[in-house]
């Protein structure tokens, strides 16, 4: 069973053997569906760590095009789903 609270933007699910996660403090508007896509939970400090490192790589790293665009739509993700604590230091 999945739910989905719309006010806090919790998502519950649990599995037929009673194990059960909750995913908390999804934006509204954020897309859950099936698909190619993939969840990957970090904590505060992890995403933070995980910004600057994005940041670092698009200022002083050359990498191919395609790869500063994946960087640069990934960037504004983290940040709406932590807060804007991840806008570099």
């Amino acid at each position: 069973m999945i739910q989905i609270d719309a006010d806090d933007g919790a998502v519950r699910v649990e599995l037929p053997h009673g194990e059960a996660a909750t995913i908390e403090g999804l934006h509204p508007g954020a897309t859950v569906e099936r698909g190619s896509q993939r969840a990957l939970f970090l904590e505060q400090d992890e995403a933070e760590t995980l910004g600057k490192m994005i940041d670092y790589i698009l200022s002083q790293v050359r990498i191919k095009p395609e790869s500063e665009a994946a960087l640069r739509a990934v960037r504004p993700r983290l940040d709406d789903l932590f807060g804007n604590a991840n806008s570099g230091d």
